[in-house]
């Protein structure tokens, strides 16, 4: 079996496939998890928290080696997503995935607001919670300060290993979209040998993918388990009108992408849909998408039979700019928290939202709860009391899992509809001997 080999074989049995294991790791995780937790009370909870640390002390191992992998991870498969086609097809595609993106985020966000105005789960908060509200310890980043120009030079790199340190995503995705491009236009022989470091380097990293999809079902089982030792579903019942708006969108969402992938994409919304369970279960257990995503590479181009030179670019980039579920999620809270406190948004502030939640998006880390930073700064921004956020804090966690889901799926979208559009073309042109 070579390193790329996928693990989920059709013919094999189904208690034995993958997504099986995983998501039975899942329920047991979540059973474990109630017997233990706060709302039936069978167990001290000092002792049971305690537990659930070691439980999860698996999955924390698991997204650390994960998280380990994900730069040069994203390096090599952007610059080799470039190199191995045509350099004017390559940025026809990066240019088309960053249009489809802004489409799909716009939409999500429309959702999200026909959602919440037609249910109204803000109307429903008795106003002496908002009494006993403490604000939340949260730095929100000025996301509509900037000007524009300012923000597109903040976006350009400037030192790799900082950028890399600090996990500045989007400007490590552009740095290897840089390199690559400038690779094309090398002699051959003198590029070659980074084309080969980089070759190997990718290979590297999805052979640490295999060993450790090995253990997803444990990782899932201790990370679900500890989640409700530590909040316990009681927390839901305060905004559960909230947290059920939050999952209409996202099932909506989900509804888009399905039209997109067979009108669009050409392909069969069902099958698409359970190809994708995998990534899907491990996306809801993890809550990042860039943990997440390298496993999403392997399932796009094993799984769904993407061309590489599609997946390597359109998967990094989305996994950086494409937050389709946080959007929906930052759009229901704004308005939510608004709703709570009777204010009344103008079709201004509701259209500057819109714009915010997708300038946020782009760039923010695909680790979990790190969308509330932005909510933060887009309710700043509209004069909303930022100290509504402790309203939500309760439910984030198992919603920040939900909309991640939506977030990986959004990516497998794109690829599949950016390969329709343009993965022949990219194919059908072979890189020159001298480029140059």
């Amino acid at each position: 079996m070579t390193a790329t080999e996928p693990t989920v074989q059709t013919g094999e049995p189904m208690h034995r496939q993958l997504w099986f294991r995983v998501l039975a790791g899942l329920v047991l995780g979540g059973l474990v998890g109630t017997m233990m937790g706060p709302d039936l009370g069978l167990m001290d909870q000092g002792i049971a928290v305690q537990i659930g640390e070691w439980l999860a002390l698996p999955g924390r191992l698991f997204l650390t080696l994960l998280k380990f992998i994900v730069i040069p991870l994203v390096i090599s498969s952007v610059m080799l997503g470039i190199c191995d086609g045509n350099d004017i097809r390559a940025i026809r595609t990066l240019g088309s995935g960053l249009v489809y993106f802004v489409i799909t985020t716009t939409i999500a966000i429309v959702i999200g607001f026909t959602l919440t105005g037609l249910i109204e789960p803000g109307s429903q908060i008795d106003s002496s919670q908002l009494g006993a509200v403490v604000k939340p310890d949260i730095v929100a980043p000025n996301v509509g300060g900037s000007s524009i120009p300012a923000t597109i030079v903040a976006a350009i790199p400037t030192n790799l290993v900082e950028h890399m340190v600090k996990t500045d995503m989007l400007q490590v995705v552009i740095a290897a979209v840089i390199f690559g491009l400038a690779l094309l236009k090398m002699p051959n022989v003198e590029g070659r040998p980074i084309v080969d470091l980089m070759r190997a380097t990718q290979q590297v990293c999805m052979t640490i993918v295999m060993w450790l999809m090995k253990f997803a079902p444990v990782v899932v089982f201790g990370l679900i388990a500890n989640t409700v030792i530590t909040m316990g579903f009681g927390a839901i019942s305060a905004v559960s009108l909230f947290f059920l708006t939050v999952i209409l969108g996202l099932l909506a969402m989900i509804g888009v992408y399905m039209v997109i992938v067979s009108v669009v994409g050409g392909r069969n919304p069902v099958t698409f849909i359970r190809d994708c369970r995998d990534v899907m279960v491990l996306a809801f257990s993890t809550s990042s998408s860039s943990a997440t995503m390298p496993v999403t590479l392997r399932t796009v181009e094993e799984v769904h039979k993407i061309r590489p030179t599609v997946g390597r670019l359109v998967i990094p980039l989305g996994t950086t700019i494409n937050m389709d579920g946080t959007a929906i999620y930052q759009a229901i809270a704004a308005l939510f928290i608004a709703q709570a406190y009777g204010i009344d948004l103008t079709t201004f502030q509701m259209v500057s939202i819109i714009v915010l939640s997708i300038a946020g998006s782009i760039g923010t880390p695909g680790i979990p709860s790190a969308g509330i930073p932005i909510l933060a700064a887009i309710l700043e921004s509209q004069n909303i009391p930022v100290e509504g956020i402790a309203l939500i804090l309760g439910v984030d966690r198992l919603l920040d899992m939900s909309r991640t889901v939506i977030n990986v799926v959004g990516d497998m979208t794109a690829a599949a509809v950016l390969d329709r559009l343009f993965g022949h073309k990219m194919e059908d042109d072979p890189i020159p001997d001298n480029p140059a």
